[in-house]
């Protein structure tokens, strides 16, 4: 019985080196750059994140603003995609509609993302006119910048004034605009 677990665990060990050797890549730093401003991989079929427009070619320059949509966010429940960004930001929520009951508001938070230390909250912003139809615009502004880090991102935390109401809150269109001068 002895030498059956001795075995074992030689044939264990023995492909284990074998899968470790096979798969070993020679790594520079480029390798160690992240591919994306974003702070995590997302599972593209998670629930609540939003359609993002691909990257630009390399070698292309990639526009400074983005948009998107929101499906089902709850407040607190996710954050946006991170961007490049060091003054000014406008969000811009078009055709904004709650789960259930009628919505009145959704208040926004934009956060700067600080590395290797907590990020840092840049005020809210309290969007009502998008719930007044589909094509209507609601847009916040920040205009401000704390030192050592250069991303941002937003979330929700609050509908209808609430943090803890019990509905969500879905966006036909996100537009975030990182230009003062547009």
């Amino acid at each position: 019985m002895t030498r059956t677990t001795n075995m074992r665990a030689m044939v264990i060990a023995a492909l284990a080196a074998t899968t470790l050797v096979g798969t070993t890549a020679s790594a520079n730093a480029e390798d160690a750059q992240p591919g994306s401003g974003d702070a995590y991989v997302t599972n593209p079929n998670e629930q609540g994140l939003f359609e993002l427009y691909s990257t630009p070619e390399p070698g292309q320059i990639g526009p400074m603003n983005w948009d998107g949509a929101i499906g089902g966010w709850a407040p607190g429940s996710f954050e946006s995609r991170h961007w490049a960004d060091n003054d000014y930001t406008e969000i811009q929520f078009t055709g904004c509609t709650v789960a259930s009951g009628s919505g009145t508001s959704v208040t926004v938070k934009l956060w700067q993302a600080i590395p290797f230390s907590l990020d840092k909250d840049m005020g809210n912003n309290t969007l009502t006119n998008c719930f007044k139809g589909a094509t209507y615009t609601s847009r916040g502004e920040w205009n401000v910048h704390y030192a050592n880090g250069d991303n941002r991102y937003f979330t929700i935390p609050a509908i209808n004034g609430s943090g803890t109401i019990r509905t969500t809150v879905s966006v036909k269109k996100v537009y975030v605009d990182t230009s003062l001068a547009d």
